[in-house]
């Protein structure tokens, strides 16, 4: 569908980049930019820049960005039109779109889950099927708008009400298993529902898509939670719960809260603590790693406190701390889980134990570790290179001194041999954006310093463009740009790379964005405007370079030199065919 230009120029104009950029990746101020590692590729240096004066991003590296639609598009994987509509919304413009670029298997897969996800929760909230599901839930704290909000829901005890509501809508019996949401008879191959009487937790991908449930039993059957299994959209290496919606608060606090249960997580996002998000499973995978480490500097892990939890964030915690990301623990006494400290110590006295009870992880294993040390001279020593060797990924100096502080009071230890155990530390310049130097032909910088001309004064364009052809501006890349410039001047009257880089194919964004960035003098004359005309169309320079290399030819003659002379001709027959006579 066509989408009226001044719409597209309105929304375009009130959605700020580095607002929207900063939602799915963690940004730092450098100079008039900021930088952050880039979302399209894995990488360790920061190589992704947004310019809040232009209004573009652009990665150095994979060369992805663009405007805030262009952006989205990427990163969302959606249409421009539905770009424009989601960006929209929030401004209060309505664009009707139909398109969208998911899969449509995956598509078909998202239907399913979205319509059982919204007769499970009508089977929990309105039905005396539900009624005993629904006073746990309310007992254990949840209230009715939170359960509305998030869409929780019932699957009934009925072996075949998820498969029935799927041929009735339909979807046919293997298309809804290999969304996960039937089991299947391999012997006979019949199918049945994989959800039972069990409370469903919807579960969204980053579009805020419904791609399959975390299910809790109710009546004490094993397992105590049943996820979707792995299927085309729901791919736990790719998913943690909650994180569509604590977007906005990692963003502001610079902090992920990284929790187990989904129902905990549900529990302590309803006291108005947001930026909190649940694992998919007993371990990260390193897509689970890269994305929190895009997201924020620093992450708490508030684990269960039985043992299943302690060994988790032993282990998630070093992975974490290795991969450079600031890593605390909030340690919930007597084993208990973050639902039963709320339940029998109080809303408030969670909220301060989120507030000032973060531990760094060092200290945590520290801690952890300290008994085993005491008796036991084997283990002292290889505690205490464990503890050294993780203090080596500290790279806050503060931190780090007292972390060293407290290992040596806690052990028994001078601060002096801890820190003769620790590597001498060499002072590292900040790493900077990565931007790679062009090697460029003197032709093509006259091109591209012609163009950024063209580009600040519409009246230049006005002037030359009758002149301007594929002997003016020999590249296609150049060419293009150009012929973009003819569109878009013709309806604007002031260049804004953001409003010109989504008419053009992507292949020409790199090349724009680089012409953009030329440093030239604020007013350029039409009498060097005519200059470059005469230039670059070889009306001044073409006599003046076939002197030269008949002179050179003249030499390689005198020298007997076949090669040379062969790749003078070359030259010059080039020169004839590129240069208007």
């Amino acid at each position: 569908m066509s989408i009226p230009q001044e719409t597209i120029e309105y929304v375009r104009e009130r959605t700020d980049i580095t607002d929207l950029v900063s939602g799915y990746l963690k940004l730092e101020k450098r100079g008039r930019n900021y930088v952050g590692l880039c979302p399209f590729h894995d990488e360790k240096t920061p190589s992704f820049s947004v310019s809040p004066e232009k209004q573009i991003c652009h990665c150095f590296g994979c060369k992805k960005g663009g405007n805030v639609f262009q952006f989205l598009m990427e990163i969302e994987n959606i249409s421009f039109t539905e770009s424009v509509k989601r960006l929209g919304k929030p401004l209060g413009v309505e664009v009707s779109s139909n398109e969208s670029r998911v899969d449509d298997d995956d598509m078909q897969f998202i239907k399913m889950h979205e319509h059982v996800s919204d007769l499970f929760h009508h089977i929990l909230m309105h039905t005396n099927e539900g009624s005993e599901a629904l006073n746990y839930l309310l007992d254990r704290g949840f209230s009715s708008e939170l359960l509305k909000k998030e869409k929780i829901g019932l699957a009934p005890k009925m072996s075949s009400f998820t498969k029935n509501a799927i041929l009735e809508k339909g979807f046919t019996e293997e298309a809804a298993y290999s969304a996960g949401l039937l089991s299947r008879n391999e012997t006979n191959f019949s199918y049945y529902d994989r959800f039972v009487n069990r409370i469903m937790i919807p579960i969204k991908n980053h579009q805020n898509y419904i791609v399959g449930f975390t299910a809790r039993s109710l009546d004490g059957s094993e397992p105590k939670y049943l996820n979707t299994p792995e299927t085309k959209v729901f791919q736990k290496r790719h998913l943690m719960f909650n994180l569509s919606d604590a977007r906005k608060s990692i963003r502001n606090q610079d902090e992920i809260i990284l929790m187990e249960g989904h129902l905990d997580v549900l529990k302590v996002k309803s006291l108005n603590i947001e930026n909190i998000v649940g694992l998919m499973g007993t371990a990260l995978s390193e897509e689970n790693i890269n994305l929190l480490n895009r997201l924020a500097s620093n992450v708490t892990l508030m684990f269960d406190g039985d043992g299943a939890g302690q060994r988790a964030t032993v282990d998630i915690g070093e992975t974490l701390l290795k991969h450079g990301l600031n890593t605390f623990v909030i340690q919930l006494p007597g084993g208990m889980d973050p639902d039963e400290y709320i339940e029998n110590s109080g809303e408030e006295s969670f909220r301060y134990l989120v507030k000032n009870e973060k531990r760094h992880y060092i200290h945590f294993l520290a801690e952890k570790l300290l008994n085993e040390s005491m008796h036991n001279d084997l283990a002292f020593s290889q505690n205490i290179n464990t503890l050294t060797d993780l203090l080596t990924y500290v790279n806050d100096d503060a931190i780090r001194t007292r972390l060293i502080q407290h290992i040596s009071e806690r052990y028994g230890m001078d601060k002096s041999q801890i820190e003769s155990k620790l590597p001498v530390r060499t002072s590292q310049k900040r790493e900077s954006v990565i931007q790679h130097t062009e090697r460029l032909s003197i032709r093509e910088k006259k091109e591209r310093y012609f163009l950024k001309a063209l580009m600040n004064d519409k009246s230049l364009f006005e002037y030359s463009k009758d002149r301007v052809d594929r002997e003016v501006l020999t590249s296609d890349h150049y060419y293009g740009i150009f012929k973009g410039l003819c569109n878009y001047f013709d309806t604007q009257d002031t260049f804004e790379v953001s409003s010109f880089i989504h008419q053009l194919p992507h292949e020409l964004l790199e090349v724009v964005i680089n012409i953009d960035n030329l440093s030239i003098q604020s007013e350029v004359s039409r009498d060097e405007i005519d200059d470059y005309l005469d230039d670059l169309s070889g009306k001044r320079n073409s006599a003046k370079e076939k002197q030269i290399l008949f002179a050179r030819l003249r030499e390689a003659e005198s020298a007997n030199d076949i090669d040379l002379q062969a790749q003078l001709m070359q030259q010059l027959l080039e020169i004839n065919s590129r240069y208007k006579s």
